[in-house]
């Protein structure tokens, strides 16, 4: 895939979306689950996630207890303040983000915290495992905000006109 094909990818998304959830539906998961590591690392070759950030601008991982322990010790906060200060309680229960953009984003699309991070976060955007195609509808918001996303599902797209 050129690097054209990038270009405009937040348009072609939002007009393929039916598309891409008609496929993510039908497809051979275990097909698809053999695919999936050599496209992500395609991905990852051609995109550089600091070119973007869309999903720390825009969205908040979960915060679960082992990500709080590990980056409240790292700040050398009490976990406590550090959810007082940091995070919120979602409609799900979860600790996200007070804010967005991630209070960690800098402006540079770096991330202060990048070492210790929420593992929502490492595992973003789910491109080489199973998350893919189990949490079908992750995967579609995915795709309109991630450039990796967008380029894995065509990816295989791609691949499946060819049979």
């Amino acid at each position: 895939m050129a690097k054209d094909t990038l270009h405009n990818w937040e348009k072609k998304s939002a007009e393929r979306q039916k598309l891409y959830k008609q496929y993510l539906q039908k497809a051979d998961k275990n097909k698809v689950l053999k695919q999936l590591p050599d496209f992500h690392e395609e991905a990852f070759s051609k995109i550089n996630c600091l070119d973007c950030a869309n999903c720390c601008k825009n969205y908040s991982p979960r915060f679960k207890t082992p990500d709080i322990k590990r980056i409240s010790k790292h700040l050398g906060m009490r976990e406590s303040e550090f959810i007082e200060r940091y995070l919120r309680v979602d409609e799900d229960g979860d600790f996200v983000a007070k804010s967005i953009p991630c209070p960690f984003l800098g402006t540079d699309n770096y991330c202060s915290i990048y070492d210790h991070r929420p593992s929502d976060c490492h595992r973003f955007p789910h491109t080489d495992e199973d998350v893919f195609i189990k949490r079908q509808a992750l995967t579609l918001k995915n795709s309109s905000f991630c450039p990796i996303t967008y380029f894995v599902i065509e990816k295989l797209l791609e691949t499946e006109k060819r049979k």
